[in-house]
């Protein structure tokens, strides 16, 4: 995983090392050519205000480094209002359009990530670059991780919450909690902050909550004060709109002074406020909420190449959200234009010539700007005027460059060089500055973090397949010492609650666990399947009739690939079909005329439950998709198996659990005999999809569920450890864990063949 280091940075003006040193003068001979980009800005209003000090910026210095040259690029900027637009209509018609001089050819925004997945659906036909200076949403970004028009200038939010409880934690912060908004921006926060608490040994004071203007979070606040370990609790704040900032931090000064100022209570708790990128503002300045908001963070530009300091030197005010992003946005472009018009059909990127299997056929200018940016032989080029004058030169004469911005040094992934990686973030707070009495607020930065160490230094890897640093600990106890008696026989119970298209993965992973039971001796006999079975049916499936759990261009030793799960599968129960006491009694063999299908465990039996689908907060698997409102229950799944136990129903049971906050039942089967419990993340924390089939649209299996099932079929007799670490180290965005293993038995020596016999 790559460490966050907190970099503090002198706050002065720093001297430009770039110059033109050693161009040669090309001194235009007649009239100069002009190469023309419609460019068409989608933003909200308040956001083309803001920027407008960047952007005239770089269109001054896009064209005071082209002075000298015979072609020049110019970007004849088109504004669309973000707010008030269609756009599904606009999305269709920009990127569809006709050739003429009214063409678009590229487009800068929008700025939320909900926005912008409009946009994008359409571009894959034209491939026309699409350059998101602030969409940071984590879901966004990995949906179109492999989509080369797809240009996102800042790392998605999983990175900046990370960022933010570093923050935190520098200033001394341990315990926390996360208002967020209920969106696609503030998902991402709510999906990664109980994963980077436990990272950081960081205590989650209370599940985290949805927040909009207006919302009474005043029982959410005497839970996090109820449950905080120290004196100071953090509330992080990740909103889309910064009006929801100003009421929250203001309704969580209200609380604190109603019910703490003058009240008296057995510990004394303080709150501090953090808010995410959306929060740098000018309406936090001019709300005057410095003494209820504390601190902010947001993406900035590198301060070793001066952005910062030069931006705040000529306009006398720190950079808002996104200004440094689309200063590189807009050069870039700039600069791959005219790479392509110095190099007409040469475009290579990692060595090989661009070249598509669909229409277009050709690169196009998305392509000449990867180009830029991934080949970094050439003269050292940043982002000043001077400095430009160079890069252009090179480009017009076809020769590469290494690039520099003002966000830093644009490395981008490995994937489509599309995404930059290596994001520096600024630490700020708001300082009244009185003068007789009266404030005249501004933002004051504290220092500057990155995810590399140094600013200068890139992330190798997206946040989504990091290494995780904490890992659970065992110790050598063999466990219970009794006698189990020889196993007769083998039952399994598989389920997925889930019925929407959207959530097409939960079926699949339940399809795909059923095929493995099969190739491992199963017989439908001793296995009840409940599924919806609505998926391989519905309109959205360009596979009629078929489930695949994963799919693949090339071969693979895993024989579920490209394999149609659903086939051949004997589906017992529609879950719409079906209550949570049905399923108890399946579980404890109760048949029925409504219920022909159960187990019939004995003493000499080993039972597997597999359950993949949503999970919620309170109480771990929701019965039903993400939006039911009824949970199984941590209570009903105990009663289920202290009846199954009491009863002599199983040898030995094993629950892998495949769902958000599924620690939930880990804890509450703690204590039975001959019980484990595997779960994909902790009490706290979501799981996260895994793979995303770009034709069908949707994810098709979660990581936890598909190496359960690859590392079982390579061998069955794989340890329990050997198998949690794999699981560990492939389940990215929460922690594996393994519970009641102290009375099961040692996960040193006890193994999967108790389930897998063949």
């Amino acid at each position: 995983m790559k460490r966050v280091s907190l970099i503090l940075v002198v706050l002065c003006a720093v001297c430009l090392l770039a110059s033109c040193n050693g161009n040669k003068d090309l001194d235009p001979a007649g009239k100069v050519e002009e190469i023309v980009l419609n460019v068409d800005v989608i933003l909200p209003p308040d956001i083309q205000a803001q920027w407008s000090n960047a952007i005239n910026w770089a269109q001054d210095n896009i064209a005071k480094a082209q002075l000298k040259l015979n072609r020049q690029v110019k970007l004849n900027l088109r504004y669309h209002n973000e707010d008030t637009e269609d756009l599904d209509a606009l999305g269709y018609a920009l990127t569809h359009p006709e050739a003429g001089a009214d063409t678009c050819h590229a487009i800068l925004g929008p700025y939320h990530s909900d926005s912008a997945a409009e946009i994008l659906k359409y571009a894959r036909s034209t491939r026309l670059p699409v350059l998101m200076p602030t969409c940071t949403s984590a879901d966004l970004q990995r949906k179109n991780a492999r989509n080369t028009y797809a240009w996102f200038f800042t790392e998605s939010d999983i990175t900046q919450c990370e960022i933010m409880l570093s923050a935190a934690q520098a200033l001394r912060a341990t315990d926390i909690a996360l208002l967020y908004s209920n969106d696609t921006y503030g998902q991402s926060f709510m999906d990664w902050v109980g994963y980077y608490a436990t990272e950081r040994e960081m205590h989650l004071a209370a599940p985290p909550q949805a927040f909009k203007r207006g919302d009474d979070i005043s029982s959410f606040l005497k839970t996090i004060a109820a449950n905080a370990q120290g004196e100071y609790v953090w509330v992080m704040m990740a909103f889309s709109n910064v009006e929801d900032y100003i009421d929250a931090s203001e309704r969580i000064e209200s609380f604190w002074i109603e019910e703490y100022l003058f009240k008296e209570h057995e510990k004394s708790v303080y709150f501090r406020t953090i808010g995410a990128d959306t929060s740098l503002d000018p309406k936090i300045l001019e709300e005057n909420i410095y003494s209820r908001f504390d601190y902010g963070v947001c993406p900035s530009g590198s301060m070793n190449f001066g952005f910062p300091q030069s931006y705040e030197g000529r306009y006398f005010r720190t950079p808002y959200n996104g200004e440094a992003q689309v200063y590189d946005a807009l050069t870039l472009l700039a600069l791959g234009a005219a790479f392509r018009a110095g190099s007409p059909g040469r475009c290579i990127v990692d060595g090989i010539q661009v070249s598509y299997l669909e229409k277009p056929y050709e690169p196009g200018l998305t392509d000449y700007m990867r180009s830029v940016v991934s080949n970094r032989s050439g003269y050292s080029v940043q982002w000043d005027a001077p400095s430009l004058a160079r890069g252009f030169e090179q480009l017009a004469e076809g020769n590469n460059i290494d690039l520099s911005g003002a966000t830093g040094n644009l490395f981008t992934d490995s994937d489509t060089h599309t995404k930059v990686l290596n994001t520096s973030y600024l630490l700020w707070t708001i300082a009244p500055n009185y003068n007789e009495g009266v404030a005249n607020p501004s933002i004051e930065p504290i220092l500057y973090l990155s995810t590399s160490g140094t600013s200068s230094e890139a992330s190798t890897t997206n946040f989504w397949k990091l290494e995780k640093q904490w890992h659970q600990v065992f110790n050598y106890d063999p466990g219970p010492q009794h006698t189990l008696p020889k196993v007769t026989d083998h039952w399994a119970v598989v389920v997925s609650p889930s019925t929407k298209w959207s959530n097409y993965r939960h079926q699949a992973d339940a399809f795909a666990m059923y095929k493995s039971l099969r190739q491992h001796g199963y017989d439908d006999d001793h296995i009840v399947l409940i599924v919806e079975d609505n998926l391989a049916s519905d309109s959205r499936n360009i596979f009629p009739g078929s489930i695949f759990v994963e799919r693949s261009e090339y071969p693979s030793s895993d024989p579920l690939v490209n394999e149609d799960v659903r086939s051949g599968a004997v589906v017992d129960y529609h879950f719409s079909d079906l209550s949570p006491s049905d399923l108890a009694d399946i579980l404890n063999g109760r048949a029925s005329s409504r219920l022909p299908q159960v187990i019939h465990p004995t003493s000499s039996s080993n039972v597997l439950f597999f359950w993949s689908g949503h999970g919620g907060s309170r109480e771990g698997p929701l019965w039903g998709d993400e939006d039911a409102n009824q949970y199984f229950g941590t209570s009903r799944i105990k009663e289920i198996v202290k009846e199954m136990s009491d009863g002599d129903s199983y040898r030995r049971m094993l629950f892998a659990i495949e769902t958000c906050y599924s620690g939930k039942w880990g804890k509450a089967l703690e204590g039975f005999p001959d019980v484990l419990v595997l779960t994909a993340a902790s009490p706290d924390e979501t799981s996260k999809a895994d793979v995303h089939d770009r034709d069908l649209g949707v994810y098709l299996s979660n990581a936890f569920a598909r190496t359960f099932r690859r590392e079982i079929n390579k061998n069955p007799s794989v340890t329990i450890y050997d198998l949690y670490k794999e699981l560990a180290r492939t389940t990215t965005g929460s922690h594996v864990n393994i519970y009641n293993n102290g009375q099961y038995g040692s996960v040193y020596s006890e193994t999967m063949s108790d389930f897998f016999p063949t």
